[in-house]
């Protein structure tokens, strides 16, 4: 079928598509729901040309015998040439990217949705100025991503606009006063009937209520009508999250942002206590003075509010360059709450996760009491539990002191960043010829990294023919540090993620193959990761800044499978690991991307390496020897498509399938944030198998520990259940 006639009867529907309310012109429907839009089929495609370069060429043919389809991509050919010609550079393809979409009706509504200033700078960039003098004036802040600021702009409109029956229904009956103080004169802000959505648009139900509380206080007085009300209270601050371990239809949301909070960029100062600060009062950061006795090295805690975010943090350390945190996602658009809940992670075999790190936890308990945990062996449960013991409000971390990364970015071949396994049989569109002497360099190379790095990790965009490898090692010294990202960089990553964002959406660009779509987005990936430039291949900056990478990947929705893989011990001698599973899980995943045409896998394979864990519910728990923290991800095109799910299933299959030294299954685990729940486990439903295999022994201890802490605090697991627990969580504890 020929492109054009396809998007020529897109074009005088734009108005409409942006005109659709948001259940209509949600991403997740597919083309065909929504539009009937059929993907291009004259082209059969051919399993052992699927490289970057053959693609490329494929892409450029049509497009050049298609005239009039060319014509709705203005430059896009000529860009993909460069590319294929290896001279295209990073701010050369966005622009070109760029400007074939922009009279796309859903690069219309993106740009719309900017301020005046981004739209300048976004303008200016278009036309050719470069990202240095769009900053020099005036630096660049990363903005709070479109998926948010609709989700809080919707919150917030959803209690004043009487836009539906449903909002018409609800003021029949009076929102619940809740007071934030104790001479009840500071109502919480409260929406009623608010539809929610996580970012990855695989959680939507409608709250009954959505709660904004400021202080402890509120809280505590929220709790205590939901239990006269029987109400179930759940948190949520970004919505990062793809498992449903959200609120319910008809139960109580508490969001611990709003549009306001979550688009303030504070100074670093603000979120330090004060008298004079009249804030939340879960945003603060608070110092110790003293540091932690009796460790080896330097540490200090810091109480943390469970809506201070990433960048929050991130700000005040540099601005202090004194305290960081060892570890922590890469994804700045986050809350220490909904961080540390479900046990989240960074990179390298020295680290555990975040929750690893807790030493006290705060919380509003199930009678609307303000309590604390300190006890380590009761915070082995309390710091990871789902949000099962209650709303936490404070999380106190343990911190190091401040050190600094040596940042060496490296694109690699595939076949030598990480090394197939011996017999392993290398899809051909990527074979190489390797001699046996130039396998095992890579694979010490590769060993070496994972064992002594402070960091480890590697990504694979589909169809490349290189790996980024981004591993690293940390130092005191501070001589030729920069603060990286530099403001050029950053805008740039803010762009591409904002354009990754806006394709990601775009009618248009979904009727290309999925192919097509995939090496669209992994070029634009490779181009803007270093080492793309003569003075980024090394990189010396503050450890907190090198964590924090990549700082607009959350303006793209993605979907998200990982699994905590544990490193068994190698059976001709059971003191040292096996790296073999490591090798083994990267190499089955772009196995399995070359074994499907559809290409469901369009964004990225990534892999870390780290440690175990002590917290009980964690997913690396009892792995002695270290983790293989790998994931795929997609765009929500491909979801749409329907072609994700089959295929997380088929890479969960061969994940789940790897055995010991001893012939038994490996304890893999599910990342409980990713998605899992809905798969099966060898013909056993996820949730089963997780209470039957997984945890049936670290649950009954996870529920002994909250029932010890209940004891000693006044509450019990009927209550917990019957205030903070979700369907999901009453199927694996209660």
């Amino acid at each position: 079928m020929r492109l054009l006639p396809v998007l020529l009867r897109v074009l005088p529907l734009a108005p409409l598509i942006s005109a659709l309310p948001p259940s209509r012109s949600d991403p997740n429907l597919s083309l065909h729901q929504l539009l009937d839009i059929p993907i291009i089929k004259d082209i059969a495609p051919i399993l052992s040309d699927f490289r970057s370069g053959r693609i490329l060429d494929e892409i450029i043919t049509y497009l050049l015998t298609h005239i009039e389809a060319n014509s709705l991509f203005p430059g896009l050919r000529q860009v993909l040439q460069l590319v294929r010609d290896g001279k295209a550079d990073r701010a050369g393809y966005s622009r070109g990217l760029l400007k074939s979409i922009q009279a796309h009706p859903k690069f219309a509504e993106a740009f719309a949705s900017l301020d005046n200033d981004l739209q300048d700078k976004v303008t200016a960039f278009m036309n050719g100025d470069s990202a240095e003098r769009i900053v020099k004036k005036c630096g660049f802040s990363v903005p709070l991503s479109p998926a948010a600021k609709e989700h809080f702009k919707r919150m917030q409109e959803s209690g004043i606009t009487p836009s539906s029956r449903r909002w018409l229904n609800s003021k029949r009956e009076t929102s619940p006063v809740i007071y934030e103080d104790n001479a009840n004169s500071k109502p919480m802000t409260v929406y009623t009937a608010a539809e929610f959505e996580n970012w990855g648009l695989t959680v939507q139900h409608t709250p009954s209520y959505t709660f904004v509380p400021t202080t402890i206080e509120g809280v505590k007085n929220l709790i205590k009508w939901a239990k006269v009300s029987s109400k179930r209270v759940r948190a949520a601050g970004y919505r990062h999250t793809w498992t449903n371990m959200y609120s319910q239809d008809g139960e109580i949301l508490l969001s611990m942002l709003d549009l306001r909070t979550a688009t303030t960029i504070p100074d670093c100062s603000s979120i330090l206590p004060s008298k004079d600060y009249t804030g939340s009062e879960f945003k603060r950061i608070e110092l110790e003075a003293q540091d932690v006795p009796g460790t080896s090295e330097k540490k200090r805690l810091a109480r943390i509010g469970a809506a201070v975010t990433n960048e929050d943090f991130r700000r005040w350390a540099i601005a202090n360059n004194a305290w960081t945190t060892p570890l922590n996602v890469v994804v700045v658009e986050i809350t220490y709450g909904g961080s540390n809940a479900p046990m989240c992670h960074g990179g390298g075999i020295r680290h555990k996760t975040i929750s690893d790190l807790v030493r006290r936890i705060e919380y509003v308990d199930a009678n609307g009491e303000h309590q604390s945990v300190t006890n380590p062996v009761q915070l082995k449960a309390a710091a990871g539990s789902f949000g099962l013991l209650g709303i936490v409000t404070h999380i106190t971390i343990e911190l190091d002191a401040m050190s600094y990364a040596n940042l060496r970015p490296l694109k690699q071949e595939i076949g030598l960043a990480i090394p197939p396994p011996k017999d392993f049989k290398v899809p051909a569109a990527i074979r190489e010829a390797y001699t046996p002497a130039e396998l095992e360099a890579a694979r010490q190379d590769f060993i070496q990294k994972a064992e002594t790095n402070y960091y480890s990790e590697w990504f694979w965009f589909p169809y490349q023919s290189k790996a980024f490898v981004n591993c690293w090692n940390n130092t005191e010294e501070p001589s030729g540090l920069i603060d990286y990202p530099t403001y050029p960089d950053l805008f740039l990553q803010w762009l591409e993620g904002w354009l990754g964002g806006v394709i990601n959406d775009d009618p248009l660009f979904r009727a290309f193959p999925g192919r097509w779509q995939a090496v669209i987005f992994s070029s634009l990936a490779m181009l803007s990761l270093p080492p793309n430039g003569p003075l980024n291949s090394q990189i010396k900056t503050h450890l907190v800044n090198a964590l924090h990478f990549r700082r607009g990947i959350h303006n793209m929705r993605v979907r998200d499978m990982e699994l905590q893989i544990p490193i068994p011990p190698l059976a001709s001698d059971p003191t040292k690991p096996d790296w073999t599973v490591a090798q083994r899980a990267w190499w089955d995943a772009i196995d399995a991307v070359y074994a499907d045409p559809k290409a469901p896998m369009r964004v990225a394979l990534e892999m870390r390496i780290m440690g175990d864990s002590d917290v009980i519910m964690a997913a690396q728990t009892n792995n002695k020897f270290g983790t293989v923290s790998i994931e795929v991800l997609t765009s929500m095109a491909a979801a749409a498509e329907g072609v994700w799910e089959p295929f997380v299933q088929e890479i969960a299959t061969r994940w789940m399938n790897y055995t010991g030294p001893d012939g038994g299954y490996l304890n893999t685990r599910p990342h409980w944030a990713k998605e899992w729940d809905g798969m099966k486990v060898r013909g056993t439903p996820w949730k089963q198998y997780l209470r039957e295999t997984s945890y049936k022994d670290e649950i009954p201890a996870f529920k002994d520990a909250l029932a010890q802490i209940g004891q000693a605090q006044g509450w019990g697991l009927q209550d917990l259940k019957d205030r903070f627990s979700v369907p999901l969580l009453d199927d694996l504890f209660f």
